[in-house]
């Protein structure tokens, strides 16, 4: 008779049977029983937010069996926003204190142990396969003033947000989502013009080419992250290719994306939709909408069924958007569930009235009111606005 003994996820070691998860913050289950055979197993069953397994005691790895190795599965069932949101505080927290070390150790020219900031991302992953719109609501709401740090973790929330609604594996996705956060790493080696265009002045003058058409940076992250070693080729793939477009007209080998996998499809886009939303047109910061539609007349650089893929994934008001109702009231846009252009919304704020109101919470797609969304609020009227609320 197998002996069953729950088992604690960090007390979990390699030549263990785990037989079933018997606590965990996501949503998995094992779709069959094996070895636990080397740390990747459980670095992903953290990632994935489980707590405690079932051990059987008696069984024991041995040579020969690595093929019968644990198997789990992820489930695609939304864990409350509420309950997510702080445990999504957390999880970015740690990555950004992770990401904030290594582009200061890249920007000094010294090498970085990428072990811990993996995992961190993983852990990340995990929060935005159980509530897609947490993590991103938290992330988009945040001020960064390091321009490639927050560039570096919005792309991420954005690829994890889209995998997961698109239905992709969070086991497969890792070495993506750690290329999205690196994807620019060859820029910290360059200039404060390329580096940090958001604090350009509307009076100064740069050349385009040195803010945006760059692609030595491109060489530069290809080097550096040859130097970190271990990283994996999607990893890779994202540093190399975010650049290139599908007409080729992109850099820096202009190679045309009609052979490249939908990951990277997706990933041009998305960080060409940070870049607009974050880089001040005479002064002022685009929309997501005003982002879309830019991106919508460049079809040809982009595949136009991801983008629309994207945009749905997304939603017309992102998560973490401050946005004024028909009303007046003022709230920030916490998911969207079928709709769009009418999702949940916590409200703050009177802007008649001017004064903060009892919070709120609001669905536009199952609320009979006849309140809808007639702009986005402007962030920098209360530039912690968001933050304060979540």
């Amino acid at each position: 008779m197998p002996t069953l003994v729950k088992c604690p996820i960090t007390r979990l070691k390699i030549g263990q049977y785990v037989a079933e998860i018997s606590q965990q913050m996501g949503q998995i289950k094992v779709s069959s029983p094996g070895w636990i055979s080397d740390n990747t197993i459980i670095h992903e069953l953290v990632a994935k937010g489980v707590v405690e397994v079932i051990v059987d005691t008696e069984k024991q790895l041995t040579k020969g069996l690595s093929n019968h190795e644990l198997a789990v599965k992820s489930e695609f069932n939304d864990v409350p926003f509420e309950d997510e949101l702080p445990r999504a505080k957390l999880a970015i927290e740690k990555l950004i204190s992770h990401l904030q070390k290594a582009f200061s150790q890249i920007r000094e020219k010294d090498i970085f142990d990428a072990s811990p900031f993996y995992l961190a991302t993983m852990t990340f992953i995990a929060s935005g396969y159980r509530n897609p719109s947490a993590l991103l609501c938290i992330v988009r709401a945040m001020t960064f003033e390091d321009y490639q740090l927050g560039h570096a973790i919005r792309t991420a929330a954005y690829y994890c947000n889209t995998f997961r609604v698109m239905k992709w594996p969070s086991d497969l996705i890792q070495d993506w989502i750690v290329g999205a956060l690196l994807h620019d790493i060859g820029k910290l080696h360059m200039k404060q013009s390329i580096q940090q265009p958001n604090r350009l002045t509307i009076n100064q003058t740069t050349r385009e080419q040195d803010i945006f058409i760059s692609p030595a940076h491109v060489e530069n992250g290809i080097n550096i992250a040859r130097q970190i070693g271990g990283l994996a080729k999607e990893t890779i793939e994202v540093i190399r290719m975010h650049h290139e477009r599908l007409d080729g007209s992109g850099y820096p080998t202009g190679q045309k994306l009609t052979d490249i996998n939908d990951a990277i499809r997706i990933f041009t886009i998305i960080d060409e939709f940070d870049r607009l939303m974050h880089t001040p047109i005479k002064g002022k910061y685009p929309t997501a909408i005003q982002a879309y539609q830019t991106l919508l007349k460049m079809e040809k650089q982009f595949d136009f069924e991801i983008l629309q893929q994207i945009i749905k994934c997304i939603g017309i008001y992102p998560p973490g958007s401050l946005v004024l109702l028909k009303s007046g009231r003022v709230g920030i846009v916490l998911g969207h569930h079928g709709s769009t252009v009418k999702p949940d919304i916590k409200l703050i704020y009177d802007n008649r009235l001017h004064q903060h109101i009892n919070v709120a919470t609001l669905s536009l797609s199952k609320n009979k009111e006849t309140d809808e969304i007639i702009d986005f609020y402007a962030k920098d009227t209360f530039s912690d606005l968001v933050e304060r609320y979540l």
